[in-house]
């Protein structure tokens, strides 16, 4: 069983607009005790493409789930995704999350895996709709 996932900010994104996939993965995550790790700058850049006050309350509601870490950059990490972002050619969103995914093999739920897919083959990824 996988131990976990990272969410990218398309799948934040999807959280914030209700996206059927999206609920039932944060409903089985705590049904099964299954950390949602959310990059900081995958939050708050997900959070910035779903400003419509029609999802507001969508958002904060699936987000006090009692399974989202939300994981911040320390210094050395602030390094490191913004080399990935600088030699991949992508945004600081998504060398975050490929950061952490590299770190520790967990899977990106994504609507973007070939964003990963082109940072590094290594990335395992799953597919939101």
């Amino acid at each position: 069983m996988i131990s976990g996932y990272i969410l990218d900010h398309t799948a934040v994104r999807a959280l914030a607009h209700g996206n059927i996939y999206m609920a039932a993965r944060v409903y089985r995550s705590v049904e099964v005790v299954q950390p949602l790790y959310v990059p900081a700058a995958s939050f708050a850049q997900g959070l910035a493409d779903s400003a419509l006050p029609e999802v507001e309350q969508q958002l904060h509601d699936a987000l006090m789930a009692p399974c989202f870490v939300f994981r911040p950059l320390d210094e050395a990490s602030c390094w490191s995704v913004a080399q990935i972002a600088r030699e991949r050619a992508t945004d600081i969103a998504t060398g975050h999350a490929a950061h952490l995914a590299l770190g520790s093999g967990l899977p990106v739920l994504t609507r973007a895996p070939e964003a990963y897919k082109r940072i590094d083959a290594r990335i395992d990824t799953e597919t939101i709709g």
